[in-house]
């Protein structure tokens, strides 16, 4: 389970990171002969993995790669440098039983109810000592669960509202989640077996692993309101590319209605010219 302050936890949530602790270190599922076969039999589509040999800013995402399957590259992750996620595992049932079996404690001491039960998702990372995943930002509520080695996590939030602006339009208008540069005051946590943390969505981040090979359990939900505020940054960014100059989401409730309404008929007309294709 997650080891967590429920009123520490509401002064965080969706605004800031929280350490929290949990117990998940033990379960065979998280080691590495249980993540071989898990990647054995995932579908392709939801491993990605690259060397971990690459700069804290990556903005296109662009990494040189192994030519190796996900399960080769697990099987050989102490010496081939890379750094690996197998997305989405609560396609399996093992791996859903686990991602609720965590999630649903949580649930009822989310502020104003919106609880845990929406978007939910699970990711496993293998990482390689002293690889690094850049800089970026994610559009869920995350508990990052450090299983085996240790790494520092740095995170923290934009250092000025013209680059959180532009990041996260740009991110949510459906480009990389990786951004470009790295926010300056971010905070350095570092995480062993047994350590988390909570990361609320759109939080820039990155991480360095340790000398020992990684393994961390991400789980994440979203909620109606971070759904809310995703469609209104990509609804800014379209606006912006019309020379408009729109007002950041939560700004104007009058504009913001007047964008989400618009999403929705833009969302219809694609849905029907895609039915006329």
């Amino acid at each position: 389970m997650i080891k967590i302050d429920p009123q520490r936890f509401a002064s965080a949530y969706d605004t800031t990171h929280l350490p929290v602790a949990h117990d998940v270190q033990g379960e065979t599922a998280l080691e590495i002969d249980a993540l071989i076969a898990l990647a054995e039999r995932h579908p392709a589509a939801s491993v990605e993995h690259n060397l971990g040999t690459v700069p804290v800013t990556l903005p296109g995402g662009e990494a040189p790669r192994l030519g190796r399957s996900g399960a080769e590259i697990i099987a050989e992750i102490a010496e081939n440098g890379s750094w690996l996620v197998l997305k989405n595992v609560e396609q399996d049932p093992a791996y859903r039983a686990l991602l609720d079996r965590l999630l649903d404690p949580i649930g009822p001491i989310v502020p104003d109810g919106a609880g845990t039960s929406l978007g939910r998702e699970a990711f496993i990372f293998v990482s390689a000592p002293h690889s690094v995943t850049p800089a970026h930002v994610d559009p869920e509520h995350n508990f990052l669960l450090q299983v085996r080695g240790t790494k520092t996590m740095h995170v923290g939030a934009f250092q000025d509202d013209e680059v959180r602006t532009r990041e996260l339009e740009r991110f949510h208008a459906g480009h990389h989640r990786n951004i470009e540069q790295v926010p300056e005051g971010l905070e350095a946590l570092d995480l062993g077996p047994g350590d988390g943390i909570y990361v609320p969505p759109d939080a820039p981040h990155w991480v360095q692993n340790g000398p020992e090979v990684s393994i961390s359990l991400s789980i994440t939900w979203r909620t109606r309101a971070s759904h809310r505020r995703a469609v209104l940054w990509a609804a800014n960014h379209r606006l912006r590319q019309r020379g408009k100059s729109p007002q950041a989401p939560g700004a104007s409730r009058l504009e913001d209605a007047r964008k989400l309404a618009g999403s929705r008929v833009g969302a219809v007309r694609e849905r029907v010219l895609a039915g006329r294709s």
